[in-house]
């Protein structure tokens, strides 16, 4: 065999490997938008004794998967929750799904995505709030009340605000939000007021904005 005709065979046998990836990942993304079965899991969380459901760690390109957890918790549909209520007794009550709400899950380069299903009996039951927080621009304490988000400083002068419905969060190991213009704030909730990111999540828009 000369050279010339090993040459051949190599890349030959390159162009073939290469088709195969083509068609591997075409099948795969088919089969991905085709899919009928959930691959997600769904527990039961709260915040701050408002039950929400979130799912496991979705691939944030699997589209199908988002639209089988959408479907499975349509917004305006019920469902019946149970938990234990202060006292330690069982609740047991009818909900109806208000919002679903996306976050940030894991990190780069594998990010995942999570969903977050919140009902209407707890619309608005948050607010008002306020949260200190480790931030930087001077950020000291997050305000949350019906109407958007507030960032101050120290001596409680503004630094930073939104309406919720212009309010982009990125929850990475730390809080990136954004006034979806040029403006971000970037902070970390202490230890003891966590429940502040489950609330950016839940009135906010997911974006990406960590890596």
């Amino acid at each position: 065999m000369d050279d010339d005709t090993g040459i051949l065979i190599f890349l030959g046998v390159g162009v073939l490997v290469l088709i195969g990836i083509i068609v591997f990942g075409v099948l795969s993304t088919r089969r991905k938008r085709a899919a009928t079965r959930r691959t997600f899991t769904v527990r039961q969380a709260s915040i701050g004794g408002q039950p929400f459901l979130e799912s496991s760690d979705l691939d944030a390109s699997d589209k199908r998967q988002e639209e089988l957890f959408r479907a499975t918790y349509l917004v305006g549909g019920s469902l019946v929750l149970a938990w234990a209520g202060a006292d330690g007794d069982r609740i047991e009550q009818e909900v109806h799904v208000s919002r679903i709400s996306r976050s940030l899950r894991a990190g780069w380069p594998q990010a995942k995505l999570g969903l977050s299903v919140y009902f209407r009996e707890w619309e608005g039951s948050e607010f008002p709030a306020r949260f200190t927080v480790k931030g930087r621009d001077k950020v000291a304490s997050v305000e949350l009340d019906a109407t958007g988000v507030r960032a101050v400083d120290a001596a409680g002068n503004l630094v930073w605000s939104t309406p919720w419905e212009r309010l982009l969060v990125s929850n990475g190991t730390d809080i990136v939000l954004s006034d979806g213009a040029a403006k971000t704030i970037r902070f970390e909730p202490l230890a003891d007021e966590l429940e502040l990111e489950e609330i950016l999540i839940k009135y906010g828009t997911m974006k990406q904005m960590h890596f």
